[in-house]
């Protein structure tokens, strides 16, 4: 609103002024006068679906539980959980409802993980004799028509992927969720470096909730497989601490590391590069050809991470000929200089096939599934292969009733 009319542009001076009605401090927004502004000059605000408060409110409801054993829910309800392998504490639900002389019994997937994944067991295919007939599974369809790198290739994929980028001197951006992926990622590259296979370069974790996160997996080595006690804990060793590990705390810090010039591996959030710390490690090395994006995880569509993952894999299988694509950080324009790889087994979801490895592996009884959480895409293809395979489907629409 500030913009002359002549030079429809705002001089440095008057964006000085700006900044400092909009903000606190260097890195803290003036949230009342932002608000008072809208409010005068009735500008569209997006309302929250909760606040800080209603979060911090809703942790009294929490109470935690072992797996495979029954909890009261309701009156004539209960519920069991059991391991999903997904992330630390995930589970499946295993719902079962009492109404006069009928019991009801429904299961809910959650997000499921993948077998043989590092870090966690597996989910669970031996159910109680209680749980296992099911009038309704609701399941999951992330990756409902895709399949996963093997994970036995995923520590060779990500070694030819460092050594390449760090035979260039370059540095190695990867966006990934700090929950679970990069516990995952830290895990492997601690493997790795024991080994000797890969440049042994710094590497940083640059997000405050992954370093929490982190902090919380390292707490809690009775949910850890059997590989992880044989390969780290029985040898004394943190499988998420190795000399060349940093964690980021300060904005300072993390302001630093963007200035490094000398190769290094930095593991950021957000996984879709929606927002965080990763935006402004991307704007300052995506331009340049010795760096690598390294994408290991879902990209929603919409998100500036699957424009990276689509054009950025484009422009890789065309040779890297013509122009890069221009990516859109932060309301500035960059080139795409940077090599764009993305291994797609890191996922924490399960794919096609392993998802259909639990129906048909676990001892579960089904009558109906519920085919849910997906893009439309995913959930359709999902669908048609467990039809094929002999289960009866539903995709639910919104506010579709199902009678059980």
């Amino acid at each position: 609103m500030q913009k002359t009319k002549k030079a429809k542009k705002i001089s440095g001076q008057k964006l000085r002024e700006i900044k400092s009605v909009l903000k606190k401090s260097r890195h803290d927004l003036n949230v009342e006068t932002i608000q008072e502004l809208m409010k005068k000059h009735r500008l569209e605000k997006v309302q929250p679906l909760y606040t800080m408060k209603d979060a911090e409110q809703s942790l009294d409801c929490f109470s935690g539980y072992p797996y495979r054993q029954a909890v009261e829910v309701g009156r004539g309800a209960t519920c069991t959980l059991y391991e999903a392998g997904h992330i630390l504490g995930s589970a499946i639900s295993i719902l079962k409802i009492r109404e006069k002389d009928r019991v009801c019994k429904i299961g809910f997937t959650g997000d499921l993980g993948r077998f043989n994944n590092p870090i966690l067991e597996d989910p669970e295919l031996n159910f109680a004799e209680e749980d296992r007939d099911l009038d309704l599974l609701i399941m999951e369809s992330t990756y409902g028509d895709r399949t996963h790198e093997p994970m036995e290739d995923l520590k060779n994929r990500l070694r030819t992927v460092l050594n390449e980028a760090l035979d260039r001197k370059g540095v190695v951006v990867i966006p990934s969720f700090a929950f679970g992926r990069t516990q995952t990622l830290i895990y492997t590259l601690h493997e790795l470096y024991n080994e000797n296979a890969v440049t042994k370069v710094p590497v940083y974790v640059d997000s405050p909730l992954a370093t929490n996160l982190t902090k919380v997996f390292g707490e809690h080595p009775e949910v850890y497989d059997r590989e992880t006690h044989k390969t780290f804990l029985e040898k004394g060793q943190n499988p998420f601490m190795f000399p060349q590990m940093n964690f980021i705390g300060s904005v300072e810090e993390s302001m630093a590391l963007n200035r490094e010039n000398k190769s290094h591996i930095v593991i950021s959030a957000s996984g879709m590069c929606e927002a965080g710390r990763v935006l402004h490690h991307l704007r300052y090395r995506i331009h340049d050809p010795k760096n690598t994006i390294l994408l290991v995880g879902f990209m929603a569509q919409h998100t500036l991470g699957r424009r990276i993952e689509e054009q950025g894999l484009d422009y890789e299988a065309s040779g890297r000929q013509g122009k890069p694509p221009l990516m859109k950080i932060l309301n500035k324009e960059y080139p795409m200089n940077a090599h764009v790889v993305k291994i797609g087994g890191f996922s924490a979801h399960a794919d096609k096939t392993e998802m259909l490895h639990f129906l048909k592996k676990s001892n579960l009884k089904i009558k109906k599934i519920a085919v849910v959480h997906g893009e439309e895409t995913q959930s359709i293809s999902f669908s048609e292969t467990l039809r094929s395979n002999g289960y009866d489907i539903a995709i639910p629409r919104q506010g579709e009733s199902f009678s059980i």
